[in-house]
């Protein structure tokens, strides 16, 4: 009998795998844009960045700090402030101008818990704020002087603000925002029209009253276009690069100009806004077509565009600049607009991101499909029988923006 078939040579041994390659080092300020995205839309936190990136260091903002967030939260606030120098963005820390008492004393406790992050005190000077902040380090500044009280102290942070042509004053207390006792935080403070009803006694707890005091006279007082928040350490990121924000937004109403027709429109401007808002080019012939009016907020920072339709005046176009977003310039031109035209009917892509914001300002709104994407068709003021014919005359319209 023949031998049986010998076994099969076992197999060779498959070599080791190869040790994978070190990953290189992340960047540290691409990680800190993507936990910005992660608290906002990606294109936000980009856009704010660029807008910060492009202005000289010492614009960036003024960042008054608390006394009770120095003795409880200072880790918390250096950890955000670490992120921002990752990014290039060395905010100026100013101290004591709500309480002088032991301000040098925070001044340097916030020094210790920003660890390696370069920071260094200086005089509440433009001149000394610039040299350190174009030296890569956070300025640290203190207001102390008891002489003129709180009014001299916020006179001195607002000449500073003034100085350095910040656009941006940030409050950092406990609490993210300025909340009515039994309320929900205020998102938004428009001292143009609404400063005597939040000063009035019983509007706000004692405390937060007395800063907003404080803030109104620091905008009053401060020349150019400033924005002022107030916001806890955990928020100061989503405060800086969200629409949104996180807390209060304290400010001054935006002037609104009403044009009849195109006469006194900078039609290049408008177009650039328009398209810049909407990220589309303009069909030609656009600045052409009649229109009942045009409204333009503060230097071709918002505008809406209403044209003449049927039923109800047509709201053609609702542009606010990307860098104003969040700073309740939308809101100026609809309460300016809705006061002449509380009939008003338009349209809006599904995924703009201000289709949110027009529900809250609709009376009504229905779901269609235009060349196969999904738009909503709203309207206010209109009767029960004018809305189908509107719906129609709104899905009927050619688009404003080339192909």
């Amino acid at each position: 009998m023949a031998d049986p078939d010998p076994p099969a040579a076992p197999a060779p041994p498959e070599p080791a795998p190869a040790p994978p390659e070190p990953a290189e080092p992340a960047d540290p300020g691409d990680l800190v844009l993507r936990f910005l995205a992660s608290i906002g839309r990606p294109a936000e936190a980009q856009q704010y960045l660029d807008l910060f990136r492009s202005e000289h260091p010492e614009r960036f903002a003024v960042v008054h700090v608390a006394d009770a967030v120095v003795r409880h939260a200072a880790d918390a606030l250096a950890v955000e402030l670490r992120y921002l120098v990752e990014l290039g963005l060395e905010p100026v820390l100013a101290f004591g101008a709500i309480e002088p008492r032991g301000a040098a004393r925070a001044a340097q406790r916030m020094a210790a818990a920003l660890g390696p992050v370069r920071s260094r005190h200086c005089p509440a000077t433009a001149a000394a704020v610039t040299a350190v902040c174009r030296a890569n380090a956070i300025p640290l500044v203190t207001f102390e002087r008891e002489d003129g009280g709180a009014d001299g102290r916020f006179d001195a942070l607002a000449d500073l603000a003034g100085a350095l042509d910040t656009r941006k004053l940030v409050f950092v207390s406990r609490r993210s925002g300025l909340q009515p006792s039994g309320g929900r935080v205020v998102s938004i403070i428009d001292l143009a029209t609404e400063r005597d009803a939040w000063l009035a006694p019983g509007a706000l707890p004692a405390d937060q009253q007395k800063l907003l005091r404080q803030i109104a006279r620091v905008l009053d007082r401060v020349p150019h276009r400033l924005t002022v928040s107030v916001t806890s350490p955990l928020d100061l990121l989503r405060e800086l690069f969200t629409v949104k924000g996180a807390g209060t937004l304290v400010r001054r109403g935006s002037a609104i100009t009403r044009h009849l027709g195109w006469d006194g429109v900078d039609r290049a401007r408008l177009r650039a806004l328009v398209e810049e808002s909407f990220g589309r080019p303009l069909v030609a012939g656009f600045e052409q077509r009649p229109v009942l009016a045009i409204y333009v907020a503060d230097d071709y920072r918002g505008a809406a565009v209403v044209t003449p339709a049927p039923l109800a005046p047509y709201l053609s176009k609702f542009a606010v600049g990307t860098v104003s977003r969040g700073e309740g310039v939308g809101r100026d031109l609809w309460r300016t607009m809705e006061g002449h035209f509380p009939r008003l009917c338009w349209r809006s892509r599904a995924e703009n991101a201000i289709t949110s914001w027009y529900r809250e300002n609709c009376d009504g709104m229905v779901r269609v499909h235009l060349d196969g994407e999904p738009w909503w068709i709203l309207w206010r003021g209109l009767a029960p029988l004018e809305i189908p014919p509107a719906i129609e005359y709104c899905q009927a319209l050619p688009s404003d923006f080339a192909a």
